[in-house]
């Protein structure tokens, strides 16, 4: 029986034994990952030497100075070091792991030169060095890395002029810039990696014009632009005149746009659209075209000024979800939608919407799921009768008054599927909707 016992423990005993890592920190049973996340370490501890490729996380902690040799024992394959105090590394910070590190974030410390010791980085790919005061890129460094790095994130208030070291990174895929305080780039930033670029991101920059090379990235799909308030529309427009065929997702998150560029119509694999805290009034009617994208599946738009929903959109039959939410739509007329007949998700949520016409969906027969939570609806619309099999129809916080007169027609409803579930609560009595609906509306005269 004692021997069992021993049997049992024993892989239990020599996983701990291959944390390299002491507590405070911990690992992972079934990965070698290191977590040592907000530690508060001011050093790096000895480590015990270890098998296998590890991700080591040491992020929020107070490290100011990454010492030679201070990973020995282990052969790191991403390692995560932002938002600690880094001023220094010395240059064989990496000591054994020169050909195993792929993934280094270094970002929001306090490095004013990239360090040497990224050199011995053999096969790093990715590189993430933003929110640290450099004042550029050194050349020597990025010329090395140039080898194998496919992605890198820089950018702070003190780069004051686009790094020239970057025409050495041909192989690049990924680029997101940040915090920059140029109001625009040299018009060949991105010549030297426009064959193979494939995300880019712009972050909270005073960009009032973009480079004219960013028409070409031809093979560009993921397109961002988060917190850019002196970049227009028009500007967006000019440069990207539906040139970018590539595009699969586009974001614009708190840009200050009234409304969106004209940068879709060739986009024929575009997939997903996501505007996020941005003033949009209006679109144009022309944004997308009806088919332009066999792909086009998921437009997401959260806390915008629309007042309505845009044409440009309802006219898009290939679309499946569509979320408008935190917005101004007061009332859905029946010509809404009317183009989207692949519609399954509709979410309205977090608007004023207080009227939807009984019409309205007739067009939208694969309409399974309706959120409409937190509207103004004071009862359940009859439109839902249009769709032919419908799963949910979420009304959570809606002020739905429950009587015969409202709701009476429910009990005429012959196709209402079976399993078809109405979500929400009664604003005059305390009755949840589909108790009222299986309770009360049979007792209703007809």
């Amino acid at each position: 029986m004692k021997i069992v016992f021993v049997f049992f423990c024993l892989p239990f005993v020599l996983s701990c034994l291959c944390c390299p890592f002491p507590q405070p920190c911990r690992c992972d049973t079934k990965s070698p990952t290191v977590d040592c996340k907000h530690r508060n370490l001011a050093s790096l501890p000895d480590l015990t030497p270890s098998n296998g490729s590890w991700t080591v996380f040491l992020n929020g902690n107070k490290l100011r100075h990454i010492s030679e040799n201070v990973f020995v024992g282990i052969k790191l394959q991403t390692l995560v070091l932002d938002n600690n105090e880094i001023e220094a590394m010395d240059e064989q910070a990496f000591n054994g792991s020169e050909k195993s590190l792929v993934f280094l974030d270094i970002t929001s410390n306090n490095l004013t030169t990239l360090p040497e010791a990224l050199t011995n980085l053999q096969n790093l790919m990715s590189l993430s060095v933003s929110s640290n005061p450099l004042p550029n890129l050194d050349q020597k460094v990025i010329m090395i890395l140039s080898k194998s790095l496919i992605f890198i994130d820089f950018g702070s208030r003190e780069l004051q002029e686009w790094p020239t070291s970057m025409k050495y990174l041909t192989k690049l895929v990924s680029l997101d810039i940040s915090d920059v305080t140029l109001t625009s780039l040299p018009d060949d930033a991105f010549d030297s990696f426009s064959d193979t670029l494939q995300v880019l991101g712009i972050h909270n920059t005073y960009i009032t014009r973009l480079p004219s090379s960013i028409a070409k990235l031809q093979n560009l799909q993921n397109l961002k632009f988060e917190g850019n308030q002196q970049l227009s529309v028009e500007a967006i427009s000019k440069l990207i005149p539906n040139s970018l065929p590539g595009l699969i997702e586009v974001t614009f998150h708190n840009n200050g746009l009234t409304t969106l560029p004209d940068i879709f119509l060739n986009a024929s694999h575009l997939y997903i659209v996501t505007v996020l805290d941005e003033p949009l009034k209006s679109l144009n009617d022309n944004l997308f075209s009806t088919n332009f994208s066999d792909n086009f599946h998921v437009v997401m738009m959260n806390n915008t000024n629309l007042t309505h929903v845009p044409a440009c959109i309802s006219k898009v039959n290939t679309i499946k979800r569509l979320q408008i939410t935190h917005s101004q739509i007061s009332s859905i007329d029946e010509n809404d939608f009317h183009g989207m007949a692949n519609l399954s998700i509709l979410d309205l949520s977090d608007n004023p919407l207080f009227n939807i016409s009984d019409k309205t969906f007739s067009r939208n027969s694969d309409l399974t799921y309706l959120i409409l939570e937190n509207t103004e609806l004071t009862r359940i619309p009859r439109s839902i009768q249009n769709l032919h099999s419908p799963q949910l129809l979420n009304l959570s916080g809606c002020p739905i008054y429950c009587s015969c007169d409202n709701l009476q027609w429910i009990k005429s409803w012959k196709s209402r599927p079976k399993y078809f579930q109405i979500v929400g609560n009664c604003s005059n009595i305390k009755m949840d909707l589909m108790s009222y609906i299986q309770n009360e509306i049979p007792k209703c005269l007809s």
